[in-house]
This record gives C-alpha cells, structure tokens and sequence, in this order.
C-alpha cells in the first residue's frame, strides 16, 4: 500500500510547531486569557467510524476539511480553540464542504502542551 500523500518526518513536524509557537501563541494565550489548545486528540476507532459514517451518508465524499474553532462556554465565554472537521465532495473542480453533513468535534484535548507530548 503506498503512502499517503502529506506525510511528513518527525523533524518537519516539530518546525511547523515551533513556528506556530513564534508566530501565533502569544496572541492565542492574549486572546483567550490562558494557554490555549495546541491540539485535540481522536481515537483511531473513532476515526475510522466517523470515515465510514460520511461514507454512508454521502456518496460523493472525497475528503475531509479540518477547521479551527473556538469552543465557549458560560463560564469561559472566551473560549479555547478547538479543531473540527467536516467531509468534503467535488463541486466544480473544487473540494467542498458538504454544508448539510455530519461534523465531528469533541477530540480529547491537547492543552498548551507542544510537540511531541
């Protein structure tokens, strides 16, 4: 089975993250008032059952878009950020979002921890 396409070494991945640390934390931890997330973590078995879900549900998928976003609460009404996705189908040339789709959030959260964890 071929790899694929995307992947990455472990070096090039602790560069992204080191940059993302320079260039964005700072603001991140002003904005939401604390150290905010830095990942979100899903189980490989809900993984595979969210694949197959949209599957299921969608015919035309083709992919899946993952987002930034930021979960509030009424105690904490400025949030931390959170990473969701949503499936995506071929329209025009183009990958996307299939609107009316199942999204999933609700991955186990990261905290301000860097990588590797």
């Amino acid at each position: 089975m071929p790899n694929p396409s995307g992947i990455i070494t472990p070096k090039q991945a602790k560069e992204l993250n080191d940059n993302w640390t320079r260039l964005r934390a700072s603001a991140n931890k002003s904005s939401a008032g604390q150290d905010d997330n830095r990942s979100s973590w899903y189980s490989l078995e809900d993984m595979e059952q969210y694949i197959e879900l949209i599957k299921n549900e969608n015919p035309n998928v083709n992919g899946i878009r993952f987002y930034l976003g930021v979960e509030t609460t009424e105690t904490d009404p400025k949030g931390l950020t959170t990473i969701f996705m949503v499936p995506t189908e071929e329209k025009d040339g183009e990958n996307a979002d299939i609107a009316e789709a199942s999204g999933m959030d609700r991955g186990g959260v990261g905290g301000g921890r860097s990588y590797p964890q």
